[in-house]
C-alpha cells in the first residue's frame, strides 16, 4: 500500500471536513451522520488506509535511524548514506502531510460518543465551563457555513440550524440585561441554566422577577397565561415528535427477516409521577452530590416516599430514580439519558430469555459481529458505527436521519420485557448508552439481572469487557428520542 499521499488536498474539501468535526463535537445526537460524511468527503485526499499507513512513519523513522547506527559501525558507508537519505525522506513526507494527518485524526481517531454540551449536568467535565449561548451561536454559525459548503446534504444542515437557533440558552453577553418580555417557561429556563453553572447573581435575579410574577398571577382576577416549574420543564425536555408513527408493510417485512418485531410500547401510568420529578430535578447540581452509590440511593427513596408515589412502585424501580438523578447517564447520541415516557412505535428484537438467545442470524452477519454473548461495547459500537446506517437504508428501509439501530434502551426493556418475562434471568442486556465518570471516561450501561432489579436493573460496564454473561439486544428507534432538550 502506498503511502504517498498529495500534499494537494482542496480547500474545497478540507473546509467542510472540518466544519463537520466541529458540528459533531456540538449536535452529538447527530454526530454520526456528521461523521460518516466527513469520511466520505477526506476519503477523496486521504483514505482510512493511508491515514493509518502514515501514522506509521514515526516508527519508520526510527528502525531506519537504528539500521543507519548499525551501518555507521560496520563502516558501510555507501548503506549508511542510503539510509540517511530514507530518513530525509520520511521527515519531509511527514512535514508535508502534517495538517492532511492533523484533520485526518480528528475523523479517522474520533471518540465513539460526544457528549452533549447543551444537556443539564456536565459542568464537572474539562472544556464543559464555556458559556451554552456562545457554544449554540457558534454552532449556528458552524451549520451556516455547512449550508454553502457541502450542497448535497444543505437542506439537513439548515434544519440543524434551524432548531439550535430556536433553543433558549444564557449568554455571557446577556448575564447583566433585564429579562424583557419573556416567558416565565423562559424564565425558569434560564434559571435553571444559572443554577447549573452556580451564578447566584444571576439565579437570584431570575428568582425575584418569577417571585414577582407569581405575586401579580396571584393577586389577579383573571388567570394569567404561563407555566409552572414541572410544566416549563416538561416542556423542555419532553420529545414533541410522534414517536407513535407506525411502520409500514414493507418495512416491517424486511425488518423480520432480520429478526425484528415491530412493536407499540406504552408507558406504565404509574410512571408519570416519576417523570415528572426526575425532569424538573434533572438539572439540579444538588441531585447529582451524593457521596457513595449507597448513600444517593438511600437519598433518592426517602424523596420518592416523602412525594407520596403510589404504593405499587418498588424499592428497585424507586433506587432507578435515584441513579437517573445521581449520575450523568448519556445515550448513544451523547445526550444526557432521561427516561421517555411517551407511546412509541418501535422494531426491536423480541427473542425470549428464558432459553440461549440465537448466537448467529442476519442481523449479527449484517453487523459483522461474531456472536451475541460476550461482545464488548466498544466492538458492538464499532459494528453500528460502519454499518448501522447500511442496515436501516439497504436492508430495512429507513432513513438513518430520522432513525437509529441501537442496543436497547433501558426504559424499552422495561416496558416490554414485564409482558414478556424479561428480567427473570441471571445475566445482563447491553442497554443504550454510557455513564460519564468524574474523569471523562465511559462506562457502559447494562441491565435487566434477576438478582439486582429484574427489568428495572441498571449498572455499568467497562467498553471492553466481554463477560459472558451480558447478551447484545437491538432495536432501531426514532432519533429524535434521543434529543435531551427541546427549546
Amino acid at each position: 500500500m502506498t503511502r504517498n499521499v498529495s500534499a494537494a488536498a482542496s480547500a474545497s474539501t478540507t473546509k467542510p471536513v472540518q466544519l463537520l468535526v466541529d458540528a459533531s463535537v456540538s449536535d452529538t445526537v447527530y454526530a454520526d451522520i456528521y461523521m460518516n460524511r466527513a469520511r466520505e468527503l477526506l476519503g477523496s485526499v486521504l483514505t482510512a488506509a493511508q491515514y493509518h499507513a502514515l501514522k506509521g512513519i514515526q516508527a519508520d523513522i526510527d528502525t531506519v535511524v537504528t539500521q543507519s547506527k548499525a551501518a555507521t559501525i560496520l563502516q558501510d558507508w555507501q548503506r549508511v548514506g542510503e539510509l540517511a537519505a530514507r530518513v530525509d525522506e520520511l521527515r519531509r513526507t511527514a512535514q508535508e502531510q502534517a495538517p492532511l494527518m492533523a484533520l485526518g485524526a480528528k475523523v479517522y481517531d474520533a471518540p465513539a460518543v460526544n457528549i452533549d454540551p447543551f444537556s443539564p449536568g456536565f459542568d464537572f467535565l474539562p472544556g464543559f465551563d464555556q458559556e451554552l449561548g456562545e457554544r449554540r451561536d457558534a454552532l449556528v454559525g458552524t451549520l451556516k457555513g455547512l449550508v454553502g459548503a457541502d450542497a448535497p446534504l444543505a437542506s439537513f444542515y439548515e434544519a440543524r440550524r434551524t432548531f439550535f437557533a430556536g433553543l433558549t440558552l444564557a449568554s455571557k453577553r446577556s448575564v447583566d440585561a433585564t429579562p424583557v418580555a419573556q416567558s416565565n417557561a423562559e424564565l425558569e429556563q434560564l434559571a435553571m441554566q444559572a443554577a447549573q453553572r452556580g451564578d447566584m447573581t444571576q439565579l437570584r435575579s431570575y428568582a425575584q422577577e418569577l417571585a414577582a410574577r407569581q405575586t401579580r398571577e396571584q393577586s389577579s382576577a383573571a388567570p394569567k397565561s404561563g407555566t409552572s416549574a414541572s410544566e416549563g420543564a416538561r416542556a423542555t425536555y419532553q420529545c414533541p415528535v410522534d414517536l407513535t408513527v407506525p411502520f409500514s408493510e414493507d418495512v416491517a417485512q424486511r425488518a423480520g427477516t432480520l429478526g425484528f418485531a415491530v412493536l407499540h410500547a406504552e408507558p406504565l401510568p404509574q410512571g408519570a409521577p416519576l417523570y415528572d420529578y426526575v425532569i424538573t430535578h434533572i438539572w439540579q447540581p444538588s441531585a447529582l452530590q451524593a457521596a457513595t452509590e449507597h448513600e444517593g440511593a438511600l437519598h433518592a427513596e426517602a424523596i420518592v416516599d416523602e412525594l407520596g408515589f403510589p404504593a405499587e412502585v418498588s424499592e428497585h424501580t424507586k433506587v432507578l430514580v435515584g441513579q437517573l438523578l445521581k449520575n450523568p447517564f448519556i445515550n448513544s447520541g451523547g445526550a444526557r439519558y432521561l427516561p421517555l415516557f411517551k407511546p412509541e412505535t418501535i422494531l426491536i428484537e423480541d427473542f425470549p430469555e428464558d432459553q440461549e438467545p440465537p448466537a448467529s442470524g442476519d442481523l449479527l452477519s449484517a453487523l459483522g459481529l461474531p456472536r451475541r454473548r460476550g461482545l464488548a461495547r466498544q466492538a458492538i459500537d464499532a459494528a453500528l458505527s460502519e454499518h448501522g446506517a447500511t442496515v436501516l437504508r439497504e436492508r430495512i428501509g429507513l432513513d438513518p436521519y430520522e432513525f437509529r439501530l441501537v442496543c436497547i434502551p433501558q426504559e424499552l426493556y422495561t416496558r416490554c420485557g414485564r409482558e414478556r418475562g424479561w428480567g427473570q434471568q441471571p445475566q445482563w442486556t447491553h442497554f443504550d448508552g454510557y455513564q460519564v465518570l468524574k474523569n471523562g471516561q465511559l462506562r457502559a450501561l447494562a441491565g435487566g439481572d434477576v438478582r439486582y432489579g429484574g427489568v428495572v436493573d441498571l449498572v455499568s460496564v467497562g467498553m471492553t469487557d466481554e463477560r459472558d454473561s451480558v447478551v447484545a439486544r437491538f432495536a432501531v428507534i426514532r432519533r429524535a428520542r434521543q434529543v435531551a432538550r427541546w427549546r
